[in-house]
């Protein structure tokens, strides 16, 4: 045999540092699917509904909600405080537009290893829940749920949090020797429940399963009192919003703190094309897009960014910067990106000025419309003849950030557009807020732009795409 020289030992530790750096070092991804909650794969499908009937569903449900940041959490040492800062906003089933498919546990079952549910996709709440078996045990109390609650003790993976000696506890909140959870809605609703780590599976960007060990709220006494006599189809909620317990900072080693999403048009997504929720190297590149800071604020989960202005086809309207603040001390205002509502909401005074300035460029400019009464849960709606209607020309509208960074909105994403036997309606995809100051950036407005989160560095990047093409 040969005697080895140092070519070969140079090349043996070569292979066994690259095997190492593949081993450790190898980037993990994986992206989720996003369902609406109108698409066929939804269990709130209804083929007997129009597109119209879906938009004003989404409309009116969204719209009589309470805003997010009104109510937000406090958590404080030893208590559990119910005063309005711990109060959060109504629990409507029918609130968020995008839903998670999540599966969890490990079961001997020869059927499925797992047990599968619909949760609410949330980008304003930290905590992920859904109800467990130990609801239906008097006096415990449980909503009426479509699948059957979450039977955690069945499941070889779940591990309950010991009271106060777990990081992701919520200090000073337990119930016997286990680490709690306390949600108050402000419609009365309310899901408390037991913190513990279970294993969820997600497909991966490979096409195999990746299975990540969470910190989630088994829910033991959960009521939910809008449309309670009905069954609800999702089982809790999927929180990607600020906090150590959020999703997307339990996975720091796959996620580095990122994700993104890039919602198609409404009238494509109710008709199966999904959206995606994509971490690591998944995500597509964006460091060179413009980008604006994220604002986080003690005891409130939604990611705020800082509206400057809006435009009407570049026009700038100059709105006092005040229209769009967060308020001081308090808990209203400031501008929120949300995922859960369609409409996006106006703070009142500045939806004022930007409506009047919106009327005199239509009245200008687009002379074929006819101003008729608010429709499909929109404010400001007009019609034209039908056969006007490839006179595509209504305004974009551009929200201006801070750091130069301009959301534009195409004419097609920022008008909704229905029409009957006659005409064409068209009503601005905007509504005032019932806040004096609270502005709300809602799905609609959202579609066809790549997003980017990077809750690290605390910015937000975006740019207009085509989200057809599942970005």
């Amino acid at each position: 045999m040969a005697p080895w020289t140092s070519f070969h030992l140079l090349r043996l530790l070569s292979t066994i540092l690259l095997i190492t750096s593949c081993i450790v070092e190898q980037p993990r991804a994986f992206t989720i699917k996003l369902i609406h909650r109108y698409a066929p794969e939804s269990p709130f499908y209804n083929a007997n509904l129009t597109y119209q009937e879906i938009i004003e569903r989404m409309n009116f449900q969204t719209r009589f909600s309470k805003p997010k940041n009104l109510f937000t959490p406090i958590k404080k040492e030893n208590k559990t405080s119910l005063d309005l800062k711990a109060i959060r906003p109504s629990l409507d089933p029918y609130f968020n537009i995008y839903l998670v498919k999540v599966s969890l546990g490990t079961f001997s079952s020869r059927s499925s290893s797992h047990k599968s549910y619909y949760l609410d996709f949330d980008t304003g709440s930290e905590l992920t829940w859904l109800q467990c078996e130990d609801c239906m045990r008097h006096p415990n109390r449980c909503y009426r749920q479509s699948e059957p609650p979450y039977p955690n003790s069945k499941s070889s993976s779940y591990q309950m949090l010991p009271c106060d000696r777990d990081p992701l506890c919520i200090p000073g909140q337990c119930i016997g020797d286990w680490c709690s959870y306390h949600n108050t809605y402000a419609d009365d609703s309310h899901s408390t429940g037991i913190l513990a780590r279970e294993m969820f599976a997600f497909p991966s960007a490979s096409g195999h399963e990746e299975n990540v060990q969470l910190v989630f709220g088994c829910g033991f006494d959960n009521i939910r009192t809008y449309l309670e006599d009905m069954d609800i189809k999702t089982a809790g909620y999927f929180g990607m919003g600020w906090g150590p317990r959020s999703f997307v900072h339990q996975i720091l080693s796959v996620s580095r703190g990122k994700f993104s999403y890039c919602f198609p048009p409404i009238s494509q997504a109710v008709h199966g094309l999904p959206a995606f929720l994509r971490f690591g190297s998944d995500i597509p590149h964006y460091s060179s897009l413009p980008s604006t800071r994220l604002l986080e604020y003690e005891d409130d989960e939604s990611y705020y960014v800082n509206l400057l202005d809006m435009s009407i086809n570049n026009v700038r309207l100059n709105i006092p910067t005040a229209y769009f603040q967060k308020g001081v001390g308090s808990d209203i205002g400031g501008c929120v990106l949300d995922t859960g509502t369609t409409a996006t909401h106006v703070s009142l005074p500045a939806y004022r000025m930007f409506k009047k300035a919106m009327k005199i460029h239509i009245a200008r400019e687009v002379m074929s419309l006819e101003k008729v009464p608010a429709r499909s849960g929109y404010d400001l709606c007009y019609r034209r003849h039908k056969f006007m209607k490839k006179q595509h020309n209504v305004p974009s509208v551009t929200f201006h950030f801070e750091g130069n960074a301009d959301l534009m909105v195409r004419p097609e994403t920022a008008f909704d557009y229905s029409e009957d036997i006659s005409y064409e309606y068209i009503c601005l995809a905007m509504v005032p807020t019932d806040d004096d100051r609270l502005t709300t950036i809602g799905s609609n407005i959202q579609t066809n732009h790549f997003f980017a989160f990077d809750v690290i560095a605390k910015r937000v990047y975006f740019s207009p795409q085509d989200c057809s093409r599942n970005q």
